[in-house]
């Protein structure tokens, strides 16, 4: 498995494209200008077979339609409790993170706890929106974390259909139940594993 790092919009939002020996990719999260990563499929002769995010946040969507128009045939995914996100900018927020608002234009299917999206387990963990999920892939030990977790913090709960209580559960979840040494990729910090992050959560009585 590769992985390459895009930081994209406004919030240098960390969007992953994963990809396997086959040329087959798949892009976690598409917060803005999309060009870099177009650029970079391009050079590398890969095959975009999905978009995959990991919540409905303006930071975490602004480039779907943009990729959705150049790639047709590649797949969309968002956690089934978000489709309101794709085009209520009260839920998604993104007028006031990338100063326009969004509609998302074309067609997607919905992901829930127990999917497999490219060799990731999908994972609920509702805390800092209602549908943000978490990505594993067992084989490589890797978990895509959007702003659920980050490196030495964790996501907010105090913006629309955020919930505290859930965040703490969602971040008790994945400490408690995949592997320490788990590479974690996050959306805004440098990667980190969960071995490390649950120590400060535990110390900070987030978990």
């Amino acid at each position: 498995m590769n992985i390459e790092i895009f930081q994209l919009g406004c919030y240098m939002t960390n969007c992953y494209l994963v990809w396997n020996e086959n040329k087959e990719a798949t892009l976690f999260d598409c917060g803005g200008d999309i060009r870099e990563v177009v650029n970079f499929i391009n050079k590398k002769d890969l095959k975009l077979k999905n978009i995959v995010l990991t919540h409905g946040h303006g930071d975490h969507i602004a480039g779907l339609n943009q990729i959705k128009e150049l790639y047709p045939e590649s797949k969309v995914y968002i956690g089934v409790e978000e489709v309101d996100f794709l085009k209520d900018d009260s839920l998604s927020l993104t007028s006031a993170i990338q100063g326009t608002s969004f509609n998302y234009r074309y067609d997607f299917e919905t992901l829930k706890e127990g999917d497999e999206i490219f060799e990731f387990e999908v994972i609920d963990t509702p805390g800092h929106t209602i549908g943000s999920k978490c990505f594993y892939n067992r084989k490589n030990e890797v978990m895509i974390t959007g702003d659920t977790l980050f490196r030495r913090s964790y996501g907010r709960y105090d913006l629309p259909t955020g919930n505290l209580q859930s965040l703490r559960e969602s971040l008790s979840k994945i400490c408690s139940n995949y592997p320490e040494n788990t590479k974690v990729y996050s959306a805004h910090t440098p990667c980190t594993t969960l071995g490390e992050e649950k120590k400060i959560l535990k110390s900070e009585r987030m978990i």
